[in-house]
Parts: C-alpha cells; structure tokens; sequence
C-alpha cells in the first residue's frame, strides 16, 4: 500500500513538472490594449475621407470641365485670328502669280516705244496710252478721191494720208475712210477722219483704226490707243524703249 502511493506521487509530481517546463516554452501572448478613442478614431477618419472624396468628387469634374472649355474657346478664338490674318508673304506670291498669268501669252510694252508704221516703213517715237480708245497719228495733209466738202460723205472713200514723225521725215499712205470722229478739244469741238493703218512693234504687226490729227505741237507724233494694246499687251511703264 505505501509504495502505490509513493507511484502515484512520484507521477504526479512529473506530471506537473511537465506542465510547467511546457508554460514556460510557449511564447506569451500579447495583449493590445482597447480603448474608447482607438475604436473611434478610424470611423471619424473614414468619415472624413469620404465627406473630402465627395467634396472632391462634386468641384473637381466641374472645374475640369470649365477649364476645358476655356481651353477649346481659346484656341478656336486664337485658330480664328491666325485664318483672318492676312499672310503678307502668301499675298505678295498671289500677286506675283496673278501677273504672270496676266503676262501669259501677251508682249510687254514700256511707257513709250519705237513703232513703225508698216506701209512707208517711217519710224515713230510713240507714247502708249491706256487712256486712249484709239492710237492718233500727226498728219499733215490728205487727198481724198472725189472729195465732198461734207466730211461724213467720204467715209468709205480712198484717201492719201501724209504722216510726219518727230524727226520731221514725212512718207505718203494709201488708205481709206472708215469712219468720222468729233473730237472736243480745248478750244472747240472738230471733225476727225479715221483710217485703218498697219504699225509694228518689233516683230509684232497689227492693223488698227486711226485718228488723222494735227499733232504737231505734241512731243509724240503717234499715240498707241487701247485698240492697238488690248488682248496683246501689258504695259510696263519701268520699261524703256
């Protein structure tokens, strides 16, 4: 009896010296420490982070959307201002451009010129004048076949003509009356014969209708009218001779 007893004892006393040296292995637990302000904090901080989202959230989009527009209107405004304004370089090219294409196809022709008139071959020094309906050439006298004293009745007749230039050189031209002018000049309103006559100009020719005038109190004896320059050349008064 006393050494079951002695057993029991000497079990149980390795029992809890088990127990113990297995409390002393295991690692303490942690404790955290609780209180009032640690749980509420995060559902004020939540709060606050959604009243700033949502703030953030109903200004932002409409500033984004101001802005944008304000950037578009100012770009369009700044594209419009670039498509009226005019490009000076761009101008002076179309300028350019559209002389050349008026040049195209024509002669050009100065201020004054030398012309011949082609029947007598007598040299002229002309002045070109877009003013002019119609060239005007100095004319000493004429002979007319069967001549009536009604200028308007010899239209259609055979006339001699004899033209002078500025270096007083005079030569005779067969021609005919095509048609009667009055003319109004400063003193009075007078008469005029016109005549068909062929001038040239370097290598071009061209038969026109001319005025017969008194022109010797002019420095140019011909005139070069629109009727000679018209479909055929340009002027340029920069030109020389």
């Amino acid at each position: 009896m006393i050494l079951l007893v002695a057993s029991l004892a000497s079990i149980d006393t390795q029992g809890i010296a088990k127990e113990a040296e297995t409390k002393q292995k295991a690692p303490p637990r942690k404790v955290k420490a609780v209180n009032a302000d640690s749980q509420s904090s995060p559902k004020r901080a939540k709060t606050s982070k959604l009243s700033n989202s949502l703030l953030a959230s109903a200004t932002k989009p409409r500033e984004t959307k101001n802005t944008k527009l304000t950037e578009e209107l100012a770009s369009l405004s700044e594209t419009d201002s670039q498509a009226t304004k005019p490009n000076l370089s761009s101008v002076k090219d179309l300028a350019e451009l559209g002389s050349e294409s008026r040049r195209e196809g024509k002669l050009t022709i100065g201020a004054t010129a030398r012309v011949q008139e082609a029947q007598s071959e007598l040299l002229f020094q002309a002045r070109v004048d877009t003013g002019a309906a119609s060239c005007s050439v100095h004319c000493e006298k004429w002979k007319i076949d069967d001549e009536s004293d009604s200028m308007e009745e010899n239209i259609g007749k055979d006339i001699r003509v004899l033209i002078s230039n500025e270096e007083q050189e005079s030569r005779w031209v067969d021609s005919r009356i095509d048609q009667c002018v009055v003319v109004k000049t400063s003193e009075d309103r007078e008469m005029r014969y016109k005549v068909p006559m062929t001038f040239r100009w370097n290598d071009f020719e061209k038969e026109v209708v001319v005025t017969l005038n008194n022109r010797g109190h002019m420095n140019f004896p011909l005139l070069l009218g629109r009727n000679f320059l018209e479909g055929d050349f340009v002027v340029d008064i920069e030109m020389g001779d």
